[in-house]
C-alpha cells in the first residue's frame, strides 16, 4: 500500500510538473481560464458525485427500510407460525387427551360387557345344569310311576285273573247245583 501512495504521489508531481510546464507557456489570462476551466469541472464532478452519493444514500436507507420491513414481517410469521405451532400442539394434545380417556372409558366398557356375559353365561350353565337336573329327576319320577303302574297293572292283572278263576269256579259250582234246562250263554253276563 506504502509503494501504490507512493506511487500516485509520484504520478501527482509529474502531473503538477507537466502543468507546470504548460503554465510557464500560457499567458495570464489563459492561466485563469484555465484554472477557472479546471474548477468548473472540478466542481461539476464533484456535484456529480455528490448526487451519486446522495442517490446511494438514498438507495442504502431504501434498501435498509425494505430490509427492515422485510425483517419485521419475517418476525412476525415467524411469531404467528410460533403461535399457530403452539395452538395445534395445545388442540393436538388436548384431542390425544380426549382419545386416551375415550379409549379408556370404552376398555372400561368393554371390561364390564365381558364381565357381565360371563356371569351370564354362568348363570346360563347354572340354569341349564339345574334344567337337566330337574328333568332327570321328573324322568326318574316317570320312570318309578311307570314301574308302579306296571307292577300295580301285573298286580291288577294277577287279581283280575284270580277273580275271574274265582268267578268260573263258581260259575262251574253254580252251574253244576243248578238245573242245567238253559245254558249260559255269555250274553248273560254282558246285560248284567
Amino acid at each position: 500500500m506504502a509503494t501504490n501512495k507512493k506511487g500516485k504521489k509520484k504520478v501527482e508531481s509529474k502531473n503538477e510538473y507537466k502543468e507546470e510546464e504548460k503554465d510557464a507557456n500560457l499567458s495570464a489570462e489563459e492561466r485563469a481560464q484555465f484554472w477557472k476551466s479546471s474548477a468548473t469541472s472540478l466542481q461539476m464532478q464533484l456535484a456529480e458525485r455528490t448526487e451519486l452519493m446522495k442517490e446511494a444514500r438514498e438507495e442504502r436507507r431504501a434498501l435498509e427500510e425494505k430490509v427492515a420491513k422485510i425483517k419485521s414481517e419475517f418476525e412476525e410469521e415467524q411469531t404467528t407460525a410460533m403461535e399457530i405451532t403452539r395452538d395445534m400442539t395445545r388442540q393436538y394434545k388436548g384431542m390425544q387427551e380426549q382419545l386416551v380417556d375415550r379409549i379408556t372409558e370404552l376398555s372400561h366398557t368393554v371390561q364390564e360387557l365381558q364381565d357381565r356375559l360371563d356371569a351370564a353365561e354362568r348363570e346360563h350353565s347354572l340354569t341349564l345344569r339345574e334344567k337337566d337336573e330337574i328333568i332327570q329327576n321328573k324322568e326318574d319320577e316317570i320312570n318309578e310311576i311307570k314301574a308302579k303302574m306296571e307292577d300295580m297293572a301285573s298286580e291288577f292283572g294277577g287279581m283280575l285273573k284270580e277273580t275271574l278263576d274265582k268267578m268260573r269256579q263258581r260259575i262251574e259250582v253254580s252251574a253244576n247245583t243248578i238245573d242245567i234246562e238253559r245254558p249260559i250263554s255269555p250274553n248273560d253276563f254282558s246285560s248284567s
